[in-house]
């Protein structure tokens, strides 16, 4: 008869559990909890996190302790709010601790309703828990009075509807509320999960959860696994022997080594009734877990485990292809260094693979026996994302060119590709792909040395157009003037009849001009970029440097034409250089606003600063905020500087002297607006609302509150009448002012709306959004225009004049557009290849710089400044145009009056 078992497959392990292993983690966490420290234990599932909180909360009750768990699985996160999930957690710790009865809780619970759920907790914990709970007469002096509680399951909360960033926040608020209430210095948390501490607060715009010692869990060790040989006693010879046998199959991973020690001693005890014995122990347990676990693992997996880990990988396929791919490394090479990546860390916490002295390996045998090379070359072939096209060419053996992939899609199959280990059809649609597409680079190159030519060709005929016109000019100039002379002498014809012609001869001059000056100026640009793209830079500044010239000449230059002439010549001045930037920021630049004279940049950051600059880069000031700076703007007239971090907003001069603190909201602020004569000031937060402020006493004027979702900016028009604000909720609305009724829903965005503002003129309001798309609209609400980017758009500033609208990007680029829609120009940061991602773009309101803020904590400055471009553009030409003897004539004396004394 098989007699009963010690092991236990999953669960947690009671607390006197015969074949519990205490590992150095459990002395780490008594030790460092019993002392007040905060804790986390953030690792793989069935890796013992709920047995090791079983186990310490009964040893630090056995010292006087008082300790509550709660499993945070069991409050729920799918089909309950914000609401209940909070009082869910109240309510199991007033249970825990046998605090209030229920009825008494819920009354307690809903006379605080006008508190926010979050409050609510931190009200309970301080006035009723650290309040009730006391010294108990017979604990031991030094740890009377102590409270754990142990927080299980956290990862849940991934997984709920609403960020609950907030509930980690809170936690952390109990941490340093140490410093002001001695009292919290009896309160202790101890976290545990699957997860990162980054996981626990996500919201960029906060501080991470930073607090804590994190306890690391390890498989057994073969000392630490001694309990274990209990249940294999009488069943062996060598019952160490046997249990070291295990342990190399299991890596001491306390799930598997707990079932595996479960199969030995059944199977033993089944031997044993049939008289049969086990002989070479390791051997005999290798055909036991071949034919217990290993082989058909799918089928025999109870309780689930090895499928668990199989589902993490698997759960997001864009993701999978690259954790298979990184797996398949550690797998041809044994190891590789153990570094904080994504993959990485997420291979760690599936359980599959573990770091050790600083190398990523797989965690144990079996793992390494069930996702073998095998496993992972077929799943990584079900999740290639050229399936379908492989399939269809080969499928027409091999000649159906159509299918090969090109441009991104090849792009993205060649970073899917990279370190894996794929069939000879992989490797050979993806090279005939490579061809495919180097043939058709080859034909667009070709195309495009036409398209120079044709362009010299235009060039020539533009210049002996533009002569013959001059001449056409000139001579009907002159035919004009003999006429009104001759008109003068014979008809004596008064003076004002002579002002009236020379007038409209000069009218009729400027007017026949225009049409030709802009052909002509936009003509230059476009030669300039072509033979700079072709690699020939001094030639393509010899080029914008006359379009400026030009440009300087002509009357009624449209502000296209201008901006194309303008960012032609930026791009050749500096070719190859790094552009002008502010740097000194250590985290991402959330916000830019230049003062009314532009002189003075305002920068937010992350890393919780305000940062005033001179327009030439020169830091003039830094002021530390509490929390990350996620918006600054100066008001109209440049005397006050407003800046939001945290919930509160913050009013400075302009030198940076304190004048208020706005406060009111119950989440971070994400946006600050002025009004034009600055005596309002709005701001729009993460709690749903715009708020409207007296800028002279900081009074709260109107609450707006119609969007049911995260506000992200805001915007009062140029007139003062109306204001804006772009939410989550994918929507725009514009209330009007005085009294706060709302005008204007503005739909059509697809995604959130990250940015919005309205143009200097006030006829027009911008948006930017995730959805890959800015949008104009005029100021009755109408869609004007619809701006398609390849990647999420950011942000949107207007030029001076409204007729230029800037986009900043996610993929590191800024576009120029014509107010009609029109794509005018794209810049980059040069350094393409690091580009990171715009949060950010502004104009100067003299219009002669372009400033983007980037996640790398830079703020990078375009050049709009004509004169200042011309000189040095002329700078770095000027010895070329005067020793080159291969230089046109025409062109020697081009920057002789540009630059320095004649």
């Amino acid at each position: 008869m098989i007699n009963s078992c010690p092991y236990q497959v999953g669960g947690s392990l009671p607390e006197d559990a015969p074949t519990y292993a205490v590992r150095q983690a459990d002395s780490q966490l008594y030790d460092k909890l019993k002392a007040g420290e905060f804790c986390y234990v953030l690792n793989s599932r069935q890796m013992g996190k709920s047995s090791l909180l079983v186990r310490t909360m009964h040893r630090l009750q056995a010292e006087g302790f008082d300790c509550a768990s709660i499993d945070i699985s069991d409050i729920g996160s799918k089909q309950i709010s914000l609401e209940q999930w909070y009082g869910g957690v109240a309510y199991k710790l007033i249970t825990c601790f046998n605090l209030f009865e229920p009825v008494e809780f819920i009354t307690w619970w809903q006379d605080r309703e006008l508190m926010s759920p979050v409050q609510r907790l931190s009200d309970l914990i301080e006035t009723v828990l650290l309040a009730k709970i006391r010294p108990s007469p017979n604990a031991p002096q030094n740890q009377t009075g102590k409270i754990v509680i142990f927080i299980d399951e956290i990862d849940s909360v991934l997984s709920f509807k609403t960020p609950l960033d907030d509930f980690f926040a809170l936690i952390r608020a109990c941490y340093n509320k140490r410093a002001q209430n001695p009292e919290y210095h009896r309160l202790t948390f101890a976290l545990l999960g699957v997860g990162t501490p980054s996981d626990l607060i996500s919201d960029p715009t906060r501080t991470p959860f930073n607090i804590g010692h994190a306890i690391d869990l390890y498989g057994f060790t073969l000392q630490e696994a001694q309990p274990l040989t209990k249940g294999l006693e009488g069943k062996t010879g060598n019952p160490q022997e046997l249990l070291a046998e295990i342990l190399k199959w299991t890596g001491g991973q306390p799930f598997l080594t707990q079932k595996l020690c479960k199969i030995v001693a059944q199977q033993a005890e089944e031997q044993e009734e049939t008289g049969a014995s086990i002989k070479g122990e390791g051997a005999w347990l290798e055909n036991l877990v071949r034919n217990r676990i290993i082989d058909s693992w799918e089928y025999r997996d109870e309780p689930t485990h090895l499928k668990t880990i199989r589902d993490r990988l698997l759960r997001n396929p864009q993701r999978a292809s690259r954790l298979l791919g990184l797996y398949q490394k550690i797998l041809q090479q044994g190891e590789i260094p153990a570094g904080d990546s994504p993959e990485n860390t997420e291979l760690r916490l599936s359980g599959l693979t573990l770091r050790r002295d600083g190398k990523s390996t797989v965690s144990n045998r079996i793992y390494r026996e069930v996702f073998n090379p095998t496993w992972v070359e077929k799943t990584l072939s079900d999740l290639r994302p050229y399936a379908e096209a492989l399939a269809a060419w080969l499928a027409s053996n091999c000649q159906d060119s159509s299918r090969l992939l090109r441009g991104q899609a090849l792009q993205d199959a060649r970073e899917w590709a990279a370190g894996k280990s794929l069939s000879n059809s992989d490797y050979q649609f993806l090279a005939a792909s490579s061809d495919a597409e180097l043939e058709e680079f080859r034909k667009r190159e070709e195309q495009r040395q036409l398209e120079i030519e044709r362009l010299y060709r235009e060039k020539e005929l533009l210049e002996q157009l533009n002569k013959e016109q001059e001449r056409r000019k000139i001579a009907q100039y002159k035919f004009l003037r003999e006429r009104l002379l001759r008109a003068e002498i014979i008809g004596r014809t008064t003076g004002a009849v002579i002002s009236i012609a020379a007038f409209l001869i000069g009218v009729f001059w400027v007017k026949a001009s225009i049409d030709d000056s802009n052909a002509k100026l936009n003509a230059l640009s476009s030669f300039s970029e072509a033979i700079l793209s072709e690699n020939r830079p001094v030639d393509a500044l010899i080029e914008s440097l006359k379009a400026a010239k030009e440009m300087n000449r002509y009357l009624g230059v449209p502000s296209d034409t201008r901006i194309r002439v303008l960012t032609a010549l930026h791009q050749a001045v500096y070719n190859g250089k790094q552009l002008e930037r502010l740097q000194g920021h250590t985290g991402a630049v959330r916000s830019i606003s230049f003062s009314p004279d532009s002189q003075t940049i305002a920068t937010g950051s992350d890393d919780s600063t305000v940062k005033l600059w001179r327009r030439n880069g020169t830091l003039l000031a830094t002021f530390k905020e509490p929390l990350p700076v996620s918006s600054v703007t100066f008001s109209h007239d440049g005397k006050t500087l407003a800046s939001a971090s945290g919930e509160t907003v913050k009013l400075r001069t302009a030198n940076g002297q304190e004048i208020l603190t706005l406060k009111g909201h119950q989440a971070a602020v994400t946006g600050v607006s002025f009004s034009p004569k600055g005596d309002i000031i709005a701001s729009s937060s993460q709690d749903k609302t715009v708020k409207l402020w007296s800028a002279g006493d900081g009074k709260l004027l109107l609450t707006f509150n119609r969007h049911p979702d995260i506000i992200r900016a805001v915007s009062v028009s140029p007139d003062g009448k109306t204001l804006a604000g772009a939410s989550d909720d994918k929507t725009v609305k514009i209330w009007r002012l005085s009294d706060g009724k709302l005008l204007y829903t503005l739909y059509g965005h697809s995604d959130r709306v990250l940015g919005l503002t309205f143009s200097p003129d006030g006829q027009m309001l911008a948006t930017a959004s995730a959805d890959s798309t800015a949008r104009f609209w005029s100021k009755d609400a109408t869609l004007l225009s619809i701006l398609k980017h390849p990647e999420p758009v950011t942000s949107v500033s207007f030029s001076p004049d409204s007729k230029t609208i800037a986009t900043g990007s996610a993929g590191g680029v800024v576009r120029l557009w014509h107010r009609d829609g029109t794509l005018l120009k794209t810049l980059n940061r040069q350094e393409r290849q690091n580009a990171k991602k715009l949060t950010a773009v502004s104009f100067s309101p003299d219009g002669e710089l372009l400033a983007g803020a980037s996640s790398d904590g830079t703020v990078i400055l375009w050049n709009l400044h004509l004169d200042d471009l011309l000189v040095r553009g002329c700078d770095l030409v000027r010895d070329y145009l005067e020793n080159n003897p291969n230089v046109r004539e025409g062109d020697r004396h081009l920057c002789d009056d540009i630059g320095r004394e004649k």
